[in-house]
């Protein structure tokens, strides 16, 4: 591989982990997109991005643990190791272009009509979800995660649906994604998508990686936390718009 873009897989990837260290969830609907235009082999790419996306988790998984409703994460949990699997598979014979379009489209859509309800009040949706749909969710992290590296959106998802509190939606999103995340990670070396680039590179973003792990909780602690779920919606719309464009 030529350096020039050496470098810049490997400026990219922390790139995605700082998104992660603030909001919460993203960074590989950041870093994804930036490797497949830098040309970098898929399975390589997914594989990188999950053992990150660990790295990452690991220090926000200590200190949400604690503070947060076990039972959800269960759930959860429940639904994400029947829904790897399914990932897997995805990843192996279906469509990806028209997967991911079709994912982009209503990513961006949820981020657009509760942005402009956050400013304009246009709605009041006082939902009461049965907790039977935390398995549901979580198949469907599941299998984002393991074909695309994008088990934090369909939680995100859910929680503002369920109008967890922002504090609530962050412990729970992060502890979700560190365990399923090692299930994810699992599941990859089992598939065959490791290689000896993947250990290079590894080694290689590691001190970057460091770095930013320190920016991402300074910039972290200093965001309005009441606000930060406009932000949420927000980056749900770009997410959206590079799903569909990618």
């Amino acid at each position: 591989m030529d350096i020039t873009i050496w470098t810049l897989v490997i400026f990219s990837i922390p790139l995605g982990a700082m998104v992660r260290i603030v909001f919460g969830f993203g960074e590989a609907l950041v870093t994804m997109p930036l490797l497949a235009l830098l040309n970098l082999d898929f399975k390589l790419s997914i594989s990188v991005v999950a053992i990150v996306g660990l790295l990452v988790a690991l220090p926000l998984f200590i200190r949400s643990r604690g503070n947060l409703d076990w039972s959800i994460i269960k759930r959860l949990l429940i639904g994400s190791i029947i829904g790897t699997p399914i990932g897997i598979v995805i990843v192996k014979w279906a469509n990806e272009d028209v997967i991911i379009k079709f994912l982009g489209v209503f990513i961006l859509l949820y981020g657009a009509i509760n942005l402009i309800n956050y400013y304009k009040n246009i709605y009041q949706v006082k939902l009461n979800i049965p907790k039977f749909y935390d398995y549901i969710a979580g198949v469907v992290s599941g299998v984002l995660g393991s074909a695309y590296n994008s088990h934090g959106v369909p939680i995100i998802i859910y929680g503002t649906l369920k109008k967890w509190h922002i504090t609530d939606l962050k412990n729970i999103s992060q502890v979700h994604f560190f365990i399923t995340g090692c299930f994810i990670v699992f599941s990859h070396g089992v598939s065959g998508f490791w290689s000896i680039s993947l250990s290079y590179l590894l080694l290689a973003i590691l001190p970057l990686l460091i770095l930013t792990l320190w920016l991402g909780h300074i910039i972290n602690n200093k965001i309005d936390q009441r606000a930060l779920i406009k932000y949420i919606y927000m980056l749900l719309i770009c997410f959206g718009i590079i799903m569909i464009v990618k």
